[in-house]
């Protein structure tokens, strides 16, 4: 039984790395926010998911949440190992998604704040001389009813209202991971010494448009479609490059993201029809 110790243990992706683990018998420590003890006590394998992407209302707590407590921790912890949850997010308007690939901070990004400490996080990693290893999520989704996550708040809309208000354009796409997935994946290496210090993209492979995702739900709940015509900003992803995942977990067969909606349809009627 390993010692893990997960910061942001009880967020979306933490917290279900954490039951994974449990569910395969470790022993998992999830801090409190301002526990003194983190840098006395041994930690084990950490996995560092804290984060904060509210740039515009808490840019200090950004800096805070993805780089002051991880650099710390990186100078002065006791662990054996530690594994840094990034995103793909870096990649936006770039040519390439490749882990080596050159990025670009774009100006007109007002999350940029997020991109930039995402890079210096992962940079801080990888000069500590420590062991480490991290991982760059694409878009993650999870199938819990009330989750204020993109899709499982249109799935709600779909069912409930029988509207669906769109406010992006019918071509915008990205790369959905489930959360299933990600921890997963999570897990796995970081028990596989080959991702020591390495930069791993954790991702379906493919880009989803948000017309797929509108006409599924249109097909399965006969919900109306709003589209509106706002000045949207200039967001485009390409295609995640999974090379180095695959090479770490030769069987990794991701989620699809349509079929899990589909499902969440049927398992959201169920439940909203419980609660009436």
């Amino acid at each position: 039984m390993a010692l893990y110790t997960i910061f942001g243990g009880r967020g979306f992706i933490g917290s279900e790395i954490a039951n994974q683990l449990k569910g395969l018998g470790e022993d998992v420590f999830i801090p409190a926010r301002d526990d003194k003890n983190i840098f006395e006590r041994e930690l084990g394998i950490v996995i560092y998911c804290a984060g904060n992407g509210d740039c515009k209302n808490e840019p200090f707590s950004v800096f805070e949440a993805n780089v002051s407590l991880l650099a710390k921790l990186l100078e002065v912890a006791k662990f054996t190992r530690l594994i840094y949850i990034s995103s793909t997010r870096v990649y936006m308007n770039q040519k390439q998604s490749n882990e080596k690939h050159d990025l670009t901070v774009c100006e007109d990004d007002n999350r940029r704040l997020f991109n930039l400490t995402k890079l210096v996080a992962e940079e801080l990693c990888l000069k500590s001389g420590r062991d480490v290893s991290i991982l760059r999520p694409s878009n993650v989704y999870g199938a819990a009813l009330n989750s204020p996550l993109f899709l499982p708040a249109i799935t709600r809309n779909a069912i409930s209202k029988g509207k669906v208000d769109m406010y992006i354009n019918k071509t915008y796409s990205k790369d959905y991971v489930s959360v299933h997935d990600v921890a997963n994946c999570c897990i796995k290496i970081s028990n596989n010494k080959n991702s020591l210090q390495k930069t791993i993209n954790i991702a379906a492979g493919y880009n989803i448009r948000a017309e797929q995702i509108a006409d599924l739900l249109q097909a399965n709940t006969g919900c109306e479609i709003i589209w509106h015509d706002i000045d949207f900003p200039n967001e485009q992803f390409p295609v995640t490059d999974i090379t180095t995942l695959k090479m770490l977990i030769p069987n990794y067969t991701p989620s699809n993201v349509l079929d899990d909606i589909s499902d969440m349809i049927i398992s959201f009627k169920e439940k909203m029809t419980l609660e009436r």
